[in-house]
């Protein structure tokens, strides 16, 4: 559901280019609205490993080092996003590839139980 909001944020930013203060403003919102999306994912994995009372259906282990990759994950794209041009078509890309990456990653994780032998190799953003 939040991955349908997501995209649906990204369908409504247009082209602009670096000149362009709209560009940039858009640019930062995405970078939010990504983050956001990437924690309500985190937090609710957190939550499965533990019902706040009793335990949850994953194992705390996996997800708190599950979590740490998606800590990870974010710390490189924060500075992704400090060196890629501030135009909505480059933050659009980057924050969807990585919206999309860590949001796979975190479903695969709750649905397996198990965190991905590749752990976070292919979300650390170039």
């Amino acid at each position: 559901m939040a991955l349908v909001l997501f995209l649906a944020f990204q369908l409504l930013a247009g082209p602009a280019t670096v000149e362009d203060q709209q560009g940039q403003r858009d640019c930062a919102a995405l970078r939010s609205a990504v983050l956001e999306l990437v924690g309500d994912l985190s937090k609710d994995m957190l939550f499965a490993s533990r019902d706040m009372n009793r335990s949850g259906w994953l194992d705390a282990n996996v997800v708190h080092a599950a979590f740490k990759d998606v800590q990870i994950a974010v710390m490189h794209f924060d500075y992704a996003y400090e060196v890629v041009p501030k135009t909505r078509d480059a933050c659009r890309a980057l924050s969807f590839q990585f919206g999309i990456d860590v949001g796979t990653y975190i479903e695969r994780v709750m649905a397996t139980g198990t965190r991905p032998e590749t752990a976070m190799q292919g979300l650390i953003v170039q």
